[in-house]
């Protein structure tokens, strides 16, 4: 595939975001995908099959885009501070990782029913799962953080965290603030990680 070509599927992977934040994915059909792009729907169909085949890739975007926002984040960062930059990552600070939960989102209950939809989902999530896991080795191998603890379990429960403060910012009219969601996170990895 052409450098060309991919750049044009990215362009209607964001269309397909746009569409799936403000309408949300049951109303999301390449039609509207086409209408957000102010061309064809063939167009759309010229890159993309179907609507399941555009939203697996609006979701490996959403995983990409957490990746690169976490290794970003990483730069010049160092002891447990780590942690909580990287699930810094998956809170809606501004209007890009505000996206990134509403498509998240959206995909899950889209999923739900549909058993390899929600695969796809399980493999993302496990993607960003493991790069905890690989941190929380490190700092226990550094002696950063308790050394009886199993960095799978606790990859698990900040994910949690993070999900549930994600959540909690799309659905609750008085949800924490972004200082407070910080908060939250600190608090556990220092009285949960940290001896």
């Amino acid at each position: 595939m052409s450098l060309s070509s991919q750049d044009r599927r990215l362009e209607v992977s964001e269309a397909a975001w746009r569409v799936i934040v403000r309408e949300g994915l049951d109303r999301t059909s390449m039609r509207a995908i086409a209408q957000e792009m102010a061309c064809t729907t063939g167009v759309v169909t010229h890159y993309f099959r179907n609507k399941e085949e555009l939203i697996l890739f609006a979701l490996h975007q959403v995983t990409e885009r957490l990746q690169k926002i976490m290794q970003a984040s990483l730069e010049g960062t160092t002891g447990t501070q780590r942690l909580v930059v990287l699930l810094s990552a998956f809170l809606p600070f501004d209007p890009e990782r505000q996206a990134i939960v509403k498509v998240w989102v959206a995909f899950l209950g889209y999923a739900v029913g549909r058993a390899a939809l929600m695969e796809q989902h399980r493999q993302s999530a496990a993607q960003l799962r493991e790069v905890l896991i690989q941190e929380l080795t490190a700092l226990q191998a550094g002696k950063l953080i308790r050394s009886g603890i199993q960095p799978a379990i606790e990859a698990n429960a900040l994910l949690a965290i993070a999900n549930g403060i994600s959540l909690d910012h799309l659905i609750q009219q008085n949800h924490l603030s972004l200082e407070q969601q910080q908060m939250v996170i600190e608090r556990y990895i220092q009285t949960t990680l940290v001896e």
